[in-house]
């Protein structure tokens, strides 16, 4: 999304970590080698302002083509460190925007529905009026990543809630919020790590992952395998190990060619009601005036 909480003086988005998913942050990485320099953590957060640039946050509203709009791709929009007043500007342009669709990720659930709550008490909205083109979910990397975030996810009000299970770092159970009778989990998004010393994948986490969303009926999209896939003896895809996939497979690092995965692992569905293709809007991260780009095409 055209939208960036930027340090003082030069450009560059900035964030702090908060549980294992965020141990080999890309998105720390990029900041300090092309953005301030810096790296997220919590000393060098006292020295970033957060701002909304408006001609950015405009930008949605000057595209006329509908998109989905991913939120946010080198920060979290709930940082404690960014006010709820600009996370409202946010909110009200997603709300204008309405031939839009905006996804939001974090993995800071209980500042969501605490700001769910905050502005369910403002005069201009309340949760019956939340924009219908906001998509919200949360990173759960683990089981008990999993266990704390998803509850408070389910409890805050959104059109559409999903799920991003990447890195995917254990087994995890999602069946008691994917057959929740009430709230509903629209999507789970399943990854393996990459870049530099990412952790292994064992392929039958996704493959139990896989397997709790087709019972409960809930739509399945594995995003990649990661730099380090491996296969279990109780996994479909044994045999596969890292250096197999490495040597004959992968020669996506990422593990994110389709052709190069275990075939019943090739799955990547959409909930029915099909939008537009997901776009990451962001600001460059570089000393140069602000430039608005475009990421590749995630979905």
């Amino acid at each position: 999304m055209a939208v960036d909480f930027s340090g003082k003086a030069i450009t560059g988005t900035f964030c702090t970590r908060i549980s294992p998913g965020c141990q080999h942050c890309y998105a720390s990485v990029i900041n300090k080698r092309f953005g301030t320099g810096l790296e997220y953590t919590v000393p060098n957060l006292a020295k970033h302002e957060f701002f909304i640039d408006e001609k950015i946050l405009a930008e949605p509203l000057n595209r006329k083509k509908p998109a989905r709009i991913f939120v946010g791709d080198m920060f979290d929009l709930f940082h404690e460190a960014i006010p709820f007043r600009l996370i409202k500007q946010v909110w009200d342009v997603a709300a204008e925007c309405d031939w839009h669709t905006f996804q939001v990720l974090t993995k800071r659930a209980q500042r969501m529905r605490e700001f769910s709550q905050w502005i369910a008490g403002d005069d201009h909205i309340s949760i019956a009026e939340r924009p219908r083109n906001l998509w919200l979910g949360v990173s759960a990397e683990d089981q008990k990543r999993a266990d704390e975030r998803i509850p408070l996810l389910l409890q805050t009000p959104a059109a559409m809630r999903f799920l991003s299970v990447e890195p995917q770092l254990e087994a995890i159970d999602l069946t008691p919020y994917l057959e929740d009778p009430v709230y509903e989990i629209s999507l789970v998004i399943c990854g393996g790590e990459s870049g530099p010393g990412a952790r292994p994948f064992n392929l039958a986490w996704a493959e139990s992952i896989l397997e709790q969303c087709k019972a409960a009926g809930v739509p399945f999209f594995m995003k990649q395998i990661g730099g380090r896939p491996y296969a279990s003896k109780d996994s479909p895809s044994f045999g596969y190990s890292t250096l197999v996939f490495r040597e004959h497979f992968m020669k996506d690092r990422k593990g994110g060619d389709p052709s190069e995965w275990p075939e019943h692992l090739r799955v990547r569905e959409f909930p029915q009601s099909q939008l537009p293709r997901l776009e990451v809007w962001a600001c460059k991260s570089n000393p140069s005036p602000r430039l608005l780009h475009k990421t590749k095409q995630l979905y």
